[in-house]
């Protein structure tokens, strides 16, 4: 029993650190010092990922509102994709990158302060 308990344990592990893609984003607008939050000023913000499938799509919504503003497939021949998005006005966004197998991250990043 013991056994068995270590291989699946083994096993699941394995698997969620094989395929699991990564999200991260730099302020290419500075981030918003003054209320020292560290959210990014409005405006471009760049996303990097890695660990995907040859093609991802990428949703990307303002939170707010519900708005839409990416909703589009992308090549990420190699498992890695970067991108710009314009996130403005101030609010918060969700970043959700999904490969074709169905594995993917969803991030949410605020620009602006008082969100």
């Amino acid at each position: 029993m013991i056994k068995v308990f270590l291989f699946g344990s083994l096993f699941l592990t394995a698997l969620t650190l094989v395929g699991s893609p990564g999200l991260t984003w730099t302020c290419l607008e500075g981030q918003n010092g003054l209320e020292g939050n560290g959210n990014c000023a409005p405006g471009r913000v760049s996303f990097t990922s890695s660990g995907l499938t040859n093609s991802v799509h990428v949703t990307v919504s303002r939170s707010s509102s519900g708005e839409v503003i990416d909703d589009y497939d992308y090549d990420s021949t190699g498992g890695g994709i970067q991108f710009v998005e314009t996130l403005v006005p101030a609010d918060t966004y969700s970043v959700q990158v999904r490969g074709t197998n169905g594995l993917g991250v969803t991030r949410t990043i605020t620009t602006g302060g008082g969100y």
